[in-house]
């Protein structure tokens, strides 16, 4: 056995919020909503942030079928960090550009009564949520919702 193995573990190698920061992509079938609920769930109660484990959940998942539903087959990333005090959920999409503006206008529209659910609840609790089209050199669409700490405390009494 190595010195090393005898070594205690780094405040980094113990999961904390400060180091809550986590990417995932998944394949794009329905079938993956519910692998990401379960694994927001964990990580978020690993990292000491088990009171927004649910908003979490609800926000992870509605942001995910958001994306399933407007780019059905297609792959989707799920990114989630801690930073500041606050959760931060974002999901990138593989939907296709439109040029003309009032397409890009009516799709954006759809795709915010999408989220509405979400929407409704983020801003009852005290949130950022928005949605734009991804950088370059990505494609496709972002949508993100932001939720300080109180916000779990708030959704549990709705």
């Amino acid at each position: 056995m190595s010195n090393s193995a005898l070594r205690p573990l780094e405040t980094s190698a113990v999961p904390t919020p400060a180091n809550f920061n986590y990417s995932l992509g998944l394949p794009g079938g329905p079938y993956c909503l519910g692998a990401a609920r379960n694994l927001v769930r964990t990580v978020l109660r690993e990292h000491e942030l088990g009171d927004l484990a649910e908003l979490g959940v609800l926000a992870a998942s509605e942001l995910l079928a958001s994306a399933y539903a407007f780019t059905p087959g297609r792959e989707t990333h799920l990114s989630m960090r801690w930073r500041f005090g606050v959760l931060r959920l974002t999901v990138f999409d593989e939907h296709p550009a439109h040029e003309a503006a009032e397409i890009i206008a009516a799709c954006l529209e759809r795709r915010r009564e999408a989220l509405s659910l979400l929407d409704t609840v983020a801003d009852t609790c005290g949130r950022i949520c928005g949605l734009a089209e991804a950088d370059t050199p990505l494609r496709g669409s972002k949508v993100w919702v932001v939720l300080p700490r109180e916000a779990g405390a708030l959704y549990a009494r709705i």
